[in-house]
C-alpha cells in the first residue's frame, strides 16, 4: 500500500530546491499547510530559505495596546504564540544551519510598544543565518515620519527617541545585499561595512548628516538606493558611488542640498518639497529623470538638460516655479509636464519625441519638428471665456498636426463641450481619426455622456468609436461605435450645421450605434443599439433604460 500511494504523489519526491521553488509562490499560510502532506514537504519547510512575517501573517493577530514589557503585553496569547513563532522558526534555521535568502519582519500594524528586544533577538537570528535580504517595518507610533507642528506636540527630537535604534551589527554585515528599513533610527556609527549590500531602501528612517554619510561611503557595491519620507539630515551628498543605477529621494523634509555625482547613475527621480540647491550635472548616463515638487528656476532646467546626452524619459511634476520650460535634447523619447502652476510658455526641440503627456493650463506651445506617436492632453478649463475655448482648440490642432494619435482627458467631460457660437466660426481640430479615447479625471463627478459624444464627434467628426472612461471611485466606461449613412443632402447641398470639415453633419447622418456599458456597479457588459431618426434622444435617455447605471454618471 505504501508502494503504491509513494508513486502517486511523485512531486514530494521531487529535489528539495525544486520543492523550495513551489514554495516561493505560495502564501505563507499555504506553505505551513504543505508540512502535512509528507515527510519530504515538512523537510522542505524546515529547511526552506524564505521567511516573510508580513501583515498576511500579522492581521490574523488581535491588535494589543499597553504600556507595560513585552511579558505583560503578550499576555494576549494569540500575539504570544505567533511571536514565539516567528522566533522559534528562525531558531530551526539557525539550528539547521540554513543560510536566509530573506526574512520580512512586518509588524507596522501592531500596536505594541516594547517590541525592541523581540526585534532584536530576530534580526541576530537571522544575521547568524547569514541573511541576504532583510526586511523591517515596525510601528509606526514609533517613527518620526510625521512632523506635527502644533502647540504641545513633542518635537522631531523627542520622537526621534521613541524610535527603534537598528543595531550596529546590521551595519556591519558582509551577507546583506538588500536591505529596507522603515520606522527606525540609525545611531551614530563608527563603521559601516556593508560589502555585498546592492539596495538600500530607508522610509520614515532617522538619520543625522553624519550618520547617513557613514552609511552611504560603507556600501561600495550599492545599485539602487531609496530615501523616502526621512528626517535628520539637512545635506546629501552622493560621490563615488561607481555602481549606483537608480535614485530616489520623496517627502525628506529638511533635505537643504543634494549633489549626486554617480557617473553610472541612470534613473533619479527627486520630490522634495523645500528649496533645495540640486546638483546632477555630472550624471552624464542619467536615462529617466523625475523632477516633482521642486522650486526649479527656469534657467536651471535649461542648462541642466544638455548634461544628459542618453535622457529618454523626462517628469516635471508640481513645479510651479517654472514659468518657461525650454526643452532641446536629441535622446530624449518621453516627455510628462503636470501640474506646473506657473508655467507660461512651453518650447520643445526634441526630434526623436514620440509619447507627450501634459496635464495644466493653456499656455503657449512651441514644438519643432517631429511626430509623436502618442499624445495625452488634460488642460485645466479655470472658466467658460470662449477665448479659452479658441486657445484650446489651436492647441488641439497644432498637436493634431504632430501627433498619430491624441488621447484627451478631462475633470468631468467639460473640455469637450466646445460653445455653438465657436462651432460656427472654427474648423474641427482633428480629422481623419477612426478612433479617440476620453478619459475622465475627476473623482465622484457628474459626467453628461450626451453632450460630452456631440462635442466629441465635433472635435473629430465622423469616428469610428469614441472610449469614455473614468477610473477613480465608482469606474465606467462606455464604448460607442458609430456608423454613418452617405453624406446627407438637403435641397441640393450637403447638410452643416458649423464650420468642420467639408463633410456631412454627423449628427445627420449617423445611422447606428451600438454602446457597451461596464462598471464597479455592473457585473457585465450591458450593450444597447440605437438606430433610426431619434438616436440622439435615445441616447439621452440611456440612464432611464437601466437604472443599475452608476450615480456617477448623468446622461
Amino acid at each position: 500500500m505504501e508502494e503504491v500511494l509513494s508513486s502517486m504523489d511523485r512531486i514530494s519526491n521531487l529535489p528539495e530546491p525544486i520543492l523550495h521553488c513551489i514554495l516561493s509562490f505560495l502564501s505563507f499560510k499555504q506553505v505551513v499547510q504543505t508540512t502535512v502532506l509528507s515527510q519530504a514537504w515538512e523537510r522542505a519547510w524546515r529547511t526552506f530559505p524564505i521567511l516573510e512575517f508580513g501583515k498576511t501573517f500579522f492581521n490574523q493577530v488581535p491588535s494589543v495596546s499597553c504600556n507595560n514589557k513585552i511579558e505583560a503585553q503578550l499576555g494576549d496569547e494569540k500575539l504570544s504564540r505567533a511571536l514565539n513563532y516567528v522566533e522559534g522558526t528562525l531558531r530551526t534555521r539557525r539550528r539547521e544551519m540554513i543560510r536566509l535568502d530573506k526574512f520580512t519582519l512586518d509588524l507596522y500594524e501592531l500596536r505594541v510598544k516594547e517590541l525592541g528586544p523581540f526585534v532584536d533577538r530576530c534580526i541576530f537570528s537571522a544575521l547568524e543565518s547569514d541573511v541576504k535580504e532583510l526586511k523591517l517595518a515596525l510601528p509606526f507610533h514609533t517613527s518620526a515620519r510625521v512632523v506635527d507642528t502644533r502647540p504641545g506636540m513633542p518635537s522631531v527630537d523627542a520622537r526621534n527617541k521613541r524610535c527603534y535604534n537598528l543595531p550596529q551589527e546590521v551595519l556591519c554585515s558582509k551577507s546583506i545585499q538588500v536591505l529596507a528599513l522603515s520606522c527606525c533610527k540609525l545611531q551614530s556609527l563608527r563603521s559601516v561595512k556593508l560589502s555585498s549590500l546592492k539596495k538600500l531602501c530607508l522610509t520614515s528612517v532617522y538619520a543625522a548628516d553624519l550618520v547617513l554619510e557613514s552609511l552611504v561611503d560603507g556600501c561600495p557595491l550599492i545599485e539602487h538606493l531609496s530615501l523616502v519620507n526621512c528626517l535628520g539630515f539637512n545635506t546629501l551628498d552622493l560621490s563615488g558611488l561607481t555602481k549606483l543605477n537608480e535614485f530616489k529621494v520623496r517627502n525628506c523634509l529638511e533635505v537643504l542640498w543634494l549633489s549626486i555625482q554617480a557617473l553610472n547613475v541612470k534613473t533619479v527621480s527627486i520630490q522634495l518639497s523645500l528649496p533645495c540647491e540640486i546638483n546632477v550635472a555630472s550624471c552624464k548616463n542619467i536615462k529617466f529623470l523625475t523632477l516633482r515638487l521642486l522650486s526649479l528656476k527656469d534657467e536651471w532646467l535649461c542648462s541642466q538638460i544638455p548634461n544628459f546626452p542618453f535622457l529618454e524619459n523626462l517628469n516635471l511634476v508640481g513645479c510651479d516655479k517654472l514659468k518657461s520650460i525650454k526643452i532641446s535634447s536629441l535622446s530624449l523619447k518621453t516627455l510628462k509636464i503636470f501640474e506646473c502652476a506657473g508655467l507660461i510658455e512651453v518650447k520643445i526641440e526634441a526630434p526623436n519625441l514620440s509619447i507627450f503627456r501634459y496635464e495644466g493650463d493653456v499656455v503657449s506651445f512651441s514644438i519643432g519638428a517631429m511626430t509623436l506617436l502618442e499624445t495625452h492632453l488634460n488642460f485645466d478649463k479655470n472658466n467658460s471665456d470662449i477665448d479659452w475655448y479658441s486657445e484650446y482648440i489651436g492647441l488641439l490642432a497644432m498637436f493634431h498636426n504632430v501627433s498619430k494619435g491624441v488621447n484627451l482627458e478631462s475633470y468631468k467631460g467639460e473640455n469637450a463641450d466646445i460653445p455653438e457660437d465657436l462651432r460656427q466660426i472654427q474648423s474641427s481640430p482633428f480629422y481623419g481619426y477612426n478612433n479617440l479615447d476620453f478619459v475622465i479625471t475627476g473623482t465622484r463627478v457628474r459626467v453628461a455622456i450626451k453632450n460630452t459624444i456631440d462635442g466629441l464627434l465635433w472635435i473629430s467628426p465622423h469616428l469610428r468609436t469614441v472610449t469614455i472612461k473614468s477610473f477613480y471611485l465608482n469606474w465606467f466606461s462606455f464604448k460607442f461605435e458609430f456608423s454613418y449613412k452617405k453624406q446627407a443632402v438637403y435641397e441640393g447641398g450637403i447638410a452643416q450645421c458649423c464650420k468642420s470639415r467639408p463633410i456631412s453633419c454627423w449628427r445627420q447622418c449617423i445611422e447606428e450605434v451600438v454602446v457597451e456599458y461596464t462598471s464597479n456597479c455592473v457585473n457585465n457588459v450591458k450593450r444597447y443599439i440605437f438606430n433610426g431618426e431619434d438616436i440622439w434622444e435615445k441616447i439621452d435617455w440611456l440612464a432611464d433604460l437601466d437604472t443599475s447605471l452608476a450615480w456617477s454618471v448623468e446622461l
